[in-house]
């Protein structure tokens, strides 16, 4: 348990410690750290806003980090540094700082974290020459009360005005534009869309008890010239060189913010100097379901999907996504070689579906059009006839408002079968995506025990509440089965559904084989499989989350999901991007996923796919100049992989700064990628190398990039 801060305990350590912090740094003996960040927070997810805030966003960069807890724990400095399991310091041969990068959820860390323990942790990062980040709180001066008295935190502020809306303006002074900040868009302004503290830099001879002076560089600023996110240099009297570097963010955040989503890979790039185990990266995908086969459409009258109303692609259709695709490229850098994928059911190219050997229509007006332009597109397994593949009922003969399977065979003939017309048409990169799968609807990850049909159980309120969930033992055994016994490595999941939205090895399920399936989630949109053009889309969300709340006598506002007014088609494709913008600055590489019928030339070459498209990258594009990677599904797979399998692994990592050297190893073979290394590929102003680690170490040069 925390013990309170009193009174005159340990008196004669805190005079010693606070004469220690006083003087310069000498030399280093052994100038290492460990490459491991420390998040001193003040409690767990559901009570620390900060800490909920970066740690899934540690999680996904694969920052490897410790949390310590300043309302439960006291901090000694063997907890950052220590020797043979004493605490020891830079001068010790032999001693290894245990961070290379501090985070603060909360500025001042109130009411627990003591005097004594601030001196420890700025005596560390002095030592050793590790940086902090602070992500929110007061721009304060706190002074100790008791000996050594003086002041123990100072960030060199003074509140100037607090407010939940300002408009940031970048400010990066030169000397850190290549370090910090170098891929957000700094000609834009910054919303910032919530509470937020503005202060003024004092930038006088007052400081710290350590005898530093703390100097201020904005580096966002309101429009009034006051400070929101700044770093401060603390500086010895007469030196030029920092003996510590802290950024402070005076901003509220949160990961539901988009000002946040902007600032919190910075907070971890700051902290680290730009050397962490892990790397950032911005993904966006887009799946257009169903290629070859038909969708049902909206129907304004019937309120739901009518079976007699369907579309298909045209010949047409795909030389414009073509041009369309083109148009988007050259429209938005970020995009490079940006390629749709189209999930593809092969029943809809063959000349019969039921004959043996399968024939390709090759002379049918779409299938010829997908044959001509092959490599225009990505093309993923999608299964034969795009059956369900749930439950089958128990008994089997009870009524199912689907068909379903009773053996792994059937399951197994829609993917070979797919795999069978897939070289038929000779379409590209076949062998890497033979390991991917996407079942109909995600269907057979859980169990809609046969009600799926709403107008055939009215007395069910949603049809949907009677559902299995994956992690309720809803996924279908057969359907694991087969896609082992056919060699799939990776099943497509829905990102909505309960328990779906986690890349997960598939262990929970027996499929009979040595290794387990991995899930990949994709992000669902509100551009519906059933519209083809802005009417239909505009008519269909507006009854989905407006009108039949409205017809049932509800107020949508009090509805989570509703919306309080009918939105027109700028408006809806403004909240989408919105919603997309935010699964992008998540750093995950989920794709989104469409159907064929969003594809279609609705007027003009417009289609609502690119219309969707476009509204994202405008928007992305007012906060980054960052390239958007664009990755085949079975490559976002191989990632996938490699990231559970070095989440499992005990890394160690240590950055050696007088030889400027990482060395890396691990209790067992895993694949890393890794910032701050030569040799790797440079992107958003770093080198990024992915690496082979296993229990012999490994030694790679680091690279900041701070020329680049």
């Amino acid at each position: 348990m925390k013990k309170n801060y009193e009174k005159g305990i340990n008196l004669l350590v805190s005079v010693v410690m606070w004469l220690a912090l006083f003087m310069i740094p000498p030399a280093f003996a052994d100038n290492a750290v460990n490459l491991k960040v420390l998040v001193i927070s003040t409690g767990d997810e559901t009570q620390d806003l900060g800490f909920s805030y970066i740690k899934p966003v540690l999680d996904e960069i694969g920052v490897p980090y410790d949390v310590f807890n300043a309302t439960t724990q006291d901090l000694t400095a063997d907890m950052l540094a220590s020797l043979n399991g004493v605490a020891c310091s830079s001068l010790d041969a032999g001693c290894v700082g245990s961070y290379n990068g501090i985070i603060l959820t909360i500025s001042d860390l109130t009411p627990n974290f003591t005097p004594a323990e601030w001196d420890i942790l700025h005596n560390y990062e002095k030592d050793f020459k590790v940086r902090e980040a602070v992500l929110s709180g007061w721009p304060a001066t706190y002074s100790d009360p008791n000996a050594p008295f003086g002041i123990y935190l100072d960030y060199g502020l003074v509140f100037s005005s607090s407010g939940a809306s300002y408009i940031g303006q970048w400010s990066v002074p030169a000397t850190y534009q290549k370090e910090i900040f170098e891929s957000v868009n700094q000609a834009n302004l910054l919303p910032i869309t919530d509470f937020a503290f503005a202060a003024a830099p004092r930038n006088d001879t007052v400081g710290p008890r350590d005898g530093t002076i703390p100097s201020v560089m904005p580096l966002l600023q309101t429009t009034n010239g006051e400070a929101l996110v700044s770093i401060v240099q603390y500086l010895m009297p007469n030196q030029t060189a920092p003996v510590r570097e802290v950024m402070i963010s005076t901003i509220a955040n949160a990961s539901f913010l988009i000002h946040s989503k902007v600032l919190a890979y910075e907070f971890i790039n700051w902290a680290t100097q730009g050397v962490f185990v892990g790397a950032r990266y911005v993904y966006m995908a887009a799946h257009l379901d169903d290629l070859f086969i038909a969708n049902e459409l909206w129907d304004p009258d019937l309120k739901e999907s009518n079976p007699l109303q369907t579309y298909r692609l045209t010949s047409s259709d795909i030389s414009n996504a073509i041009s369309k695709q083109a148009d988007f490229r050259a429209a938005h850098p970020t995009a490079g070689a940006f390629k749709l994928d189209f999930p593809f059911n092969g029943s809809g190219a063959v000349v019969d579906p039921a004959a043996t050997p399968l024939v390709a229509n090759l002379t049918e007006d779409l299938v010829a059009a997908v044959i001509a332009n092959k490599d225009a597109f990505r093309y993923i397994n999608h299964t034969f006839t795009h059956a369900d593949m749930d439950k089958a009922p128990v008994p089997a003969n009870a009524p199912c408002d689907y068909e379903t399977f009773t053996g792994a065979a059937p399951i197994e003939a829609e993917i070979t079968k797919n795999r069978t017309v897939w070289g038929l048409l000779a379409l590209p990169e076949q062998a890497e995506n033979d390991r991917v799968l996407l079942t109909g609807n995600h269907s057979g990850l859980n169990d809609r025990r046969c009600t799926g049909e709403p107008l055939l159980h009215p007395e069910m309120a949603n049809v949907q509440d009677d559902d299995v969930a994956f992690d309720r033992g809803g996924a279908n055994p057969l359907l694991l089965q087969a896609a082992a016994n056919t060699n799939v490595q990776y099943v497509a999941s829905d990102a909505s559904q309960r328990a779906q939205n986690v890349e997960q090895y598939i262990a929970q399920y027996e499929d009979g084989s040595a290794t387990d399936r991995i899930m990949l989630p994709r992000w669902p949109t509100n551009v519906f499989v059933n519209v083809i053009n802005p009417d239909q889309l505009v008519g269909e969300y507006n009854y989905m989350f407006h009108d039949r709340f409205i017809n049932d006598g509800k107020d949508p506002c009090t509805i989570p999901g509703a919306i309080c007014t009918p939105r027109n088609y700028i408006e809806i494709l403004a909240a989408e991007a919105d919603n997309a913008v935010r699964h992008m600055l998540s750093f995950n590489k989920w794709p989104h996923f469409f159907h064929q019928s969003n594809a279609a030339n609705y007027a003009y070459g417009n289609t609502l796919i690119f219309d969707w498209l476009d509204a994202v990258f405008i928007a992305y594009e007012q906060l980054f100049n960052l390239p958007v990677l664009n990755l085949p599904y079975w490559q976002i797979g191989d990632k996938t992989k490699n990231r559970l399998d070095a989440k499992t692994a005990v890394i160690q990592a240590k950055w050696d700064r007088t030889t400027n050297q990482v060395t890396l190893s691990a209790d067992k073979a895993v694949n890393l990628e890794v910032t701050g290394i030569a040799g790797g590929d440079l992107y958003g102003g770093q080198f990024i190398q992915a690496v082979d680690v296993t229990a012999t170490p490994a030694v790679f040069t680091v690279d900041r990039a701070l020329t680049q």
